[in-house]
């Protein structure tokens, strides 16, 4: 299995959870294309095509609540007033793509919002290098399934990256694990600083009097820049950016 992540200051590759490359950037789009080409070059003569899942940062794929509205007749119509409310319920400061999870006309719906940039960055490199994205998600996204995996009751969930936090909240089908109704979806970014997260997920608890039992804060772990391709088997799993759970009393 071949994944990259990407976020806005740095990110990699990996197969079957090792890490292959890892580096700091300036440019997410520049990154992006020569990660797919150091890819393209590993694949030789082992994959005909390679089939690659891109994990979105929240700094660059970020959630809102959109709606409900009425009057909408159209997905064109739904997804264009998506756009217009995205940047400003993310704070994003250039044109964006949005994606809605539902039709957003009785209730609200989760969408979510990609830098413009990235998104067409994605399309094209996909053409260009051969490659095909077997899923392309933001990495809160991963984390809300994971959660919801491991306790099914999860109903607020923090996703604190390099770049962002993102703090989803809703209620829960507890029969399949599968999150309804959103209620809240928010990105800080830049990612606030360590006591202002804890604060920020603290009030965050106590205005939803949500149960520490039903609440998933954790952290994407990026790889230490002293591993890389040299590090043994064991290393380079642990480096690969996973979900660590963090221990009340220890946030963020």
């Amino acid at each position: 299995m071949i994944e990259m992540y990407l976020g806005m200051h740095s990110g990699g590759w990996a197969i079957d959870g090792r890490t292959q490359g890892w580096s700091a950037h300036d440019d997410p789009v520049s990154a992006l294309q020569s990660w797919a080409g150091e890819i393209e070059r590993e694949r030789a003569g082992r994959w005909r095509k390679a089939s690659v899942t891109l994990w979105l940062s929240g700094g660059l794929a970020r959630p809102f609540l959109c709606g409900p509205v009425a009057g909408l007749a159209s997905w064109d119509e739904a997804e264009a007033m998506g756009s217009a409310t995205a940047l400003e319920a993310t704070g994003f400061d250039a044109p964006c793509r949005v994606r809605l999870e539902g039709w957003p006309g009785d209730a609200s719906v989760l969408g979510t919002a990609v830098d413009a940039a990235v998104a067409q960055a994605v399309a094209e490199v996909a053409h260009a290098r051969r490659l095909a994205w077997r899923s392309v998600r933001p990495r809160w996204a991963g984390l809300l399934d994971e959660a919801l995996a491991r306790h099914a009751s999860v109903s607020l969930i923090a996703c604190a990256e390099e770049d962002a936090l993102t703090i989803l909240g809703g209620t829960t089908n507890v029969q399949d694990g599968t999150a309804d109704d959103f209620e809240l979806a928010a990105t800080y970014s830049p990612a606030p600083a360590a006591d202002r997260s804890t604060a920020l997920w603290n009030r965050t608890m106590l205005s939803r009097d949500a149960r520490p039992e039903d609440t998933w804060f954790a952290r994407i772990e990026a790889p230490a820049p002293e591993l890389g391709r040299a590090a043994d088997d064991a290393s380079m799993r642990r480096c690969w950016p996973d979900a660590v759970r963090l221990p009340e009393g220890v946030l963020p």
